[in-house]
């Protein structure tokens, strides 16, 4: 069978092959401008899918890199607040030790009395200081002052607090009981389902701040105080609405001292399942709870009365702790250093991430320019000819054929 081929086929078939050549062309184009071999996931759907994986990672190790660069400027402030401290506490030394001979004077002592008082203050400033809108040595109470200028002289339950986003209930909570706790600490009180009364409304219990919970409770009676560990009571009276699944009632213990922060420390991930702590608490620099051994602000109080009331063994007896002291501050610039280091070794190792992480996505995605320019004149030499071909079909006619 003779299949009959017109004119318009002929035309058609010419037209269409201009149009794919045209289409490869500006393809081939596109890729010179952009110098990339994939512009869109159509041109290579399975190199496309290893790209995005690539830059998802790539994405990662930035964020990574960026969350050491704040931990190390975190670190580093620090550590020049410890350092300032640590001069402080030089100062007094040698004014103990100058003062706390024979041949000093008691107008001699009351003047350095005022020293003292100003090397307090100055180191209250340096406790209290802030880096980033949040205080550096308050743990994870970044928005509280970590240090107040006159202590506690026993310990003490705070008011309860209730979060953000906690439901209607206008009933009363109140705190009570004695803590005993060796260190700050924040106690939480979650409530796990909607009740009609405070009797049959569940609830859990955290003494860590959060981080871990207890079991389930169903004692949440009417005026009866919820222990919820280290003496510290929490007690839920009635009211017109009940609690609300995921409320959350927040109440701090505190111990005897200066300190209002916690012994928590900050961290963010630097690597995949990788947490670094970035921060050191008030707590282990200048007291004597948990890490702690010395209580700078009460050594350096006594060290002022004793130099106020003329006491040379008084002022003796500081020496020793104000030596304690610096050796504190001291352990603690050196945790920051190491740290710091870590930092360093780990930023490096980012980085030589990056870059091999860069040169894959290039190997994928960045285009051969001397070989697109070499069938880019090709496709140009094919679409000259096809203009060709086309201009001559259109001059065509039965006429041409009838001469």
């Amino acid at each position: 069978m003779v299949m009959r081929i017109s004119e318009n086929i002929k035309f058609n078939t010419i037209v269409d092959n201009m149009f794919k050549s045209q289409d490869s062309y500006n393809k081939l184009a596109e890729k010179i401008a952009s110098l990339k071999e994939i512009n869109r996931p159509s041109d290579d759907p399975i190199g496309m899918n290893r790209v995005l994986n690539l830059r998802e990672s790539r994405a990662s190790v930035e964020q990574y890199t960026r969350n050491m660069n704040g931990c190390e400027s975190c670190l580093t402030i620090t550590e020049s607040k410890m350092s300032a401290a640590g001069d402080l506490l030089i100062k007094a030394r040698e004014v103990a030790v100058a003062q706390s001979t024979a041949t000093a004077s008691a107008e001699m002592r009351s003047a350095e009395a005022e020293t003292i008082e100003q090397l307090i203050d100055e180191m209250l400033a340096l406790a209290n200081s802030k880096y980033d809108g949040r205080y550096l040595f308050s743990g994870a109470k970044t928005g509280e002052a970590p240090f107040s200028s006159s202590g506690r002289v026993a310990a003490e339950i705070g008011e309860p607090v209730a979060a953000d986003g906690n439901g209607d209930f206008d009933g009363t909570v109140t705190s009570g009981g004695v803590y005993s706790g060796s260190v700050n600490g924040t106690y939480v009180v979650k409530i796990v389902t909607d009740g009609e009364t405070l009797a049959n409304t569940e609830y859990r219990v955290s003494s860590d701040g959060g981080k871990t919970w207890g079991p389930v409770k169903y004692d949440l009676a009417d005026g009866t105080p919820v222990d919820l560990a280290d003496g510290v009571e929490l007690t839920f009276t009635e009211g017109g609405t009940n609690l609300s699944k995921d409320d959350i009632f927040y109440v701090h213990g505190f111990t005897d001292g200066y300190y209002n922060g916690n012994g928590e420390e900050l961290s963010v991930n630097v690597g995949e399942g990788t947490s670094f702590a970035y921060s050191i608490s008030g707590e282990a620099v200048f007291t004597d709870k948990g890490e702690g051994n010395v209580e700078i602000f009460k050594v350096l109080s006594d060290l002022k009365g004793f130099l106020e009331a003329d006491d040379p063994n008084g002022i003796a007896s500081c020496l020793d702790d104000l030596k304690a002291a610096s050796d504190q501050i001291s352990k603690n610039i050196s945790r920051c250093g190491t740290r710091i280091n870590r930092l360093e070794i780990a930023k490096n190792n980012m980085a030589d991430m990056e870059m091999d992480l860069a040169g894959l996505i290039s190997e994928v995605e960045d285009a051969d320019i001397s070989e697109i320019i070499t069938r880019l004149s090709m496709k140009e030499i094919v679409l000259k000819a096809s203009y060709s071909v086309a201009s001559k079909i259109g001059n065509l006619t039965i006429l041409d054929f009838l001469r």
